[in-house]
């Protein structure tokens, strides 16, 4: 260290205020949480040992100061009383959920929360390298670019001379460039040329293909023999955002889809917060393990908003890997931003430093400027400060966040808003009138007022980037934290918990619309375990009917021009403690009901039944097959189709190995039999059973409709408290089926059934079936493992059969004994007797 000429201090993540002293002299002050600082110290090190020292500065009372002597209040002030946390979140770059939410805790965390070190060297080192991967402008059937830009530390007045190569690993693809760098001259940029010769397979999202990766190494040799390097790991795909006229009529407005690798694709997902409050706790298990959820669940994306944080880099090997397409927010959320000198000048260091870092992510779809901020500005309509406040808006996500994510990495969509008309906003002078607008861009749908259960008074829009409900995490989640006492569901602890304003009547009269609840004179905890379970009953029927009615207008407009939806993320998949939150997975890594549900109501073949009206409706809707866009000569209406032509599929992007498998798949995905049964609860023999061919001509079309009173009566059933209608495709045993009731579950003659673990068989230390029996129909069954940590192949079903099989896969080594022992199972009935 003593002979080189530079000695770096490198921070890369520092939460939030600090002063850094080097052998107890102050050199430095942090104030963000999403930059990397680099200081050369070199002047304050010596020979021997050397001490760093942080000290950090209160986070809530850091932006209490900003907020007081700011010249104008910047709203909100502070969190709502419901969710007990703290002020002035938006006057400190940290992370925004750290000062509570309607989700989680108050934690205003500090500390080192990523690596900081020293390095040490004479002339010049690299710093930074990033790799855009775009079409060669000839084409895509020419080759590819890899547009690479370095950056170098250069030791304070030296001109450095040294030879760069950066070589495709795999290909014969290497590239030597001369650069001289200087103390002014530290960027270098340059493209490769990547043939079609050369044969790399393209990056696919889940379910569309293979998640091929290619490593870049960037190696810098200086004049003085000192090297330094880094690898990107690259995959090669086109993403474009699609806003085109969806017909001839212009009030029908535009689309707002994403062809990926040139063809249209159903964004299947939901939004991911940080899984820990304490993010020095997150590991890289803990992360896999969640987004293998998402991907089981045939999920393709997840969305990042701008409550949490820019996402690791453990994050974004694991989405690459996967083919998870990440939706990602810059750090501004649900609320307005002070925008003087000093506080932007932050921003560009953070923004310039988070797109950099991750351009090279196959995974990375697009950036967005802030959370939900369009609706916090439009609140301030009427009063006085409405004009600072929108240009304050314009100034931090259009002058200032926008110029910088075109610059470092113009192949990626930028959106100034999340929840925004998309192209549409731009005209409106980047504020939209209707930021929940069905004709335009993405839209967020929290319709709490409404029935859930049924689609009658849902949105049509054209994607989703949040709708949710929320429900209680498992029990045996609760056991950690809560005291014995604390076991009921309006306890103080519970209430306490529950940061979402109503939230706790709200879920009570969500449930109340469908179903009973447990009995008064149940004693506790028994009580509040049957509420936990119907609250998981409803956000899973809930979300299930939401989802499905989005999936069924992905194929085509209506005549009032909504439809063509085209994608559903629903909030949120993961937990960071232990609450009612709208999470599909609780914190402990249990799957809620919902994330079962998510496991048929996001597959790639679904057969959706919903009621319209007096009649019966099924649809039939398929993904993950090769897809175009089609319009109708006259009216420009746009639909999806499947390309049911080898052919058409040999012309397309996919690779050509591929062809006849995806032939064969799209064969079987638009044409089969659906077959539709009217059952009473009282019997396990269906009262009716009839069948019906299809075939589809757009990626989700009615396959049948009749009468449901006619279907009833002619089945035999009396009255329709006696009976429901289930309905699947093919081969039963394919496991693409659904149900639907005809009377709301809380009036229906339901059958107590005695639903039975008969037998649990080990085929693997972790791996187990589990023979179910019942006396009778029984919907909602639901199994729980206890303390032995798991998941279910199927959960929270309809039980029409006297018997069924599911398989339990464990976490860990379990003993067969041990897991009958923590066992258990219950059905909707159970809860009233």
């Amino acid at each position: 260290m003593a002979q080189s000429q530079s000695v770096l201090l490198v921070a890369e993540g520092i939460d939030t205020v600090s002063t850094v002293f080097i052998n107890g002299r102050a050199v430095m002050g942090t104030d963000n949480m999403f930059v990397k600082y680099t200081l050369d110290v070199k002047p304050f090190v010596k020979p021997g040992n050397n001490t760093i020292q942080l000290s950090f500065q209160s986070a809530t009372d850091f932006a209490k100061k900003q907020a007081d002597t700011y010249p104008y209040t910047v709203p909100p002030t502070c969190t709502l009383p419901v969710q007990h946390g703290e002020c002035h979140v938006n006057f400190i770059r940290k992370e925004q959920c750290s000062f509570s939410w309607d989700w989680g805790p108050s934690f205003p965390t500090q500390g080192i929360w990523l690596p900081i070190y020293l390095t040490a060297f004479r002339s010049a080192v690299m710093d930074m390298a990033t790799v855009e991967v775009v079409p060669d402008p000839r084409g895509v059937s020419v080759g590819w670019l890899l547009k690479t830009n370095t950056y170098y530390n250069v030791s304070t007045g030296a001109t450095v001379e040294g030879v760069l190569l950066v070589t495709l690993e795999g290909t014969a693809i290497a590239e030597r460039f001369h650069l001289t760098l200087s103390s002014s001259n530290t960027w270098a940029g340059f493209d490769l040329n990547v043939p079609q010769s050369t044969g790399v397979k393209r990056w696919w999202p889940n379910g569309y293909g293979n998640q091929t990766l290619y490593d870049v190494s960037f190696t810098f040799t200086a004049s003085d023999g000192e090297v330094t390097s880094q690898r990107k790991r690259i995959g090669f795909r086109t993403i474009e955002l699609v806003q085109d006229p969806v017909s001839r009529d212009p009030t029908q407005g535009l689309t707002f889809y994403f062809r990926v690798n040139d063809l249209p694709i159903f964004m299947k997902g939901a939004n991911w917060i940080p899984p820990e409050s304490f993010l020095e706790l997150v590991t890289r298990d803990q992360v896999r393990t969640l987004l293998q959820a998402a991907v089981d669940a045939h999920m393709n994306i997840v969305r990042v908003c701008g409550v949490g944080i820019y996402e690791t880099e453990d994050f974004f090997d694991l989405t690459d890997e996967l083919g998870l397409l990440v939706f990602h927010g810059m750090v501004f959320c649900d609320s307005l931003y002070p925008t003087n000198q000093e506080f932007l000048d932050s921003v560009k260091r953070e923004a310039t430093y988070q797109v950099r870092r991750l351009t090279h992510r196959p995974s990375l779809l697009l950036w967005t400027g802030n959370n939900e901020n369009q609706d916090i500005v439009d609140g301030q309509r009427s009063g006085e400060n409405f004009s600072v406040y929108y240009k304050d808006y314009v100034k931090l996500y259009v002058s200032t966040l926008m110029p910088i994510v075109n610059h470092e990495n113009p192949s990626r969509p930028y959106l100034i808003s999340d929840q925004s008309n998309g192209k549409n906003t731009t005209k409106e002078g980047y504020l939209d009138s209707n930021p929940n607008s069905e004709y335009y861009g993405d839209v967020h749908s929290y319709q709490y007022l409404v029935d859930q259960w049924k689609p009658d008074q849902l949105l049509i829009p054209r994607f989703l980037t949040e709708y949710g409900v929320q429900a209680w995490c498992l029990y045996d989640t609760l056991v950690p934290v809560f005291q014995q006492s604390d076991m009921a569901y309006n306890s103080s602890q519970a209430v306490h918990r529950q940061h979402h304003p109503d939230g706790v009547t709200q879920i009570e009269w969500e449930i109340w619309r469908h179903l009973d609840f447990p009995p008064a004179t149940t004693p506790q905890p028994e009580r509040f375990k049957r509420m936990i379970y119907l609250t998981l009953i409803n956000q899973a029927m809930s979300i299930k009917s939401e989802t499905e009615h989005y999936r069924r207008h992905q194929g085509s407009l209506r005549d009032d021009g909504r439809g063509l939806t085209m994608g559903a993320l629903y909030w949120q998949l993961n937990d960071l403690w232990q609450a009612p939150t709208w999470s599909s997975i609780d914190y402990s890594g249990r799957w809620k009901m919902l994330h079962y549900y998510a496991l048929k109501f996001f597959s790639p073949l679904l057969v959706s039944p919903y009621l319209d009206g007096d009649f019966l409706d099924v649809f039939v809707v398929v993904d993950q097959i090769p897809t175009r866009e089609v319009r109708d000569p006259r009216t420009k209406r746009l639909r999806f189709e499947p390309m049911a032509k080898v052919e058409d599929i040999a012309k397309s992007s996919v690779e050509k190995e591929d062809v006849l498998e995806l032939a064969t798949k799209v064969k079987r995905a638009i044409s089969g039999v659906l077959t539709v049964e009217v059952y009473s609860w009282h019997s396990f023999k269906p009262l009716r059973q009839l069948t019906v061919p299809y075939k589809l001509t757009t990626t989700a079309e009615s396959v049948y409709r009749a009468n449901v009173s006619s279907m009833t009566s002619q089945a035999g059933c009396t009255s329709g408290k006696d009976c429901f209608i289930r309905v699947f495709l093919n081969d039963e045993s394919d496991d693409v089926n659904n149900w639907i009731y005809v009377t709301e579950l809380r009036d229906a003659n339901l059958a107590k059934a005695n639903v039975k673990i008969t037998a649990v068989r080990e085929i693997s230390p972790r791996v187990f079936t589990i023979t179910l029996t019942t006396t009778a129909i029984a919907p909602f069954v639901w199994l729980e493992a206890g303390s032995i940590m798991g998941r279910f192949s199927d959960n929270g079903f309809l039980l029409v059969k006297p018997s069924t099989t599911v398989k339990f896969s464990a976490w860990r080594d379990v003993d067969t004994d041990v897991l009958l022992e923590h066992l258990s199972v219950r059905s909707l009935m159970d809860v009233y007797n």
